[in-house]
């Protein structure tokens, strides 16, 4: 009976331990190139952009362009070259 008392709670955290790992979800990679926000649905979407208007950062119709897709979210806004 004492192994049971300690024998229980150590298969059950194993049994925790185990089912976190199977059940965990592998994050997609980063991705560049250059994408832009899109209103409906909110995501990150792919364009053939370019740079557009004045300033440091890009634009393309108006929007900022990024430079890294991480999932379904925009991240680094893409820069111009300083030539």
């Amino acid at each position: 009976m004492k192994n049971l008392k300690i024998i229980l709670p150590v298969m059950a955290f194993m049994f925790a331990v185990a089912l976190s790992f199977a059940t965990a979800t592998e994050t997609s990679p980063a991705q560049m190139g250059e994408y832009v926000i899109s209103s409906n649905p909110q995501a990150c979407q792919p364009v053939d952009a370019g740079c557009e208007g004045e300033g440091i950062t890009c634009t393309f119709l108006g929007q900022h362009v990024y430079a890294v897709k991480n999932g379904t979210t925009c991240n680094s806004l893409l820069e111009r070259d300083p030539d």
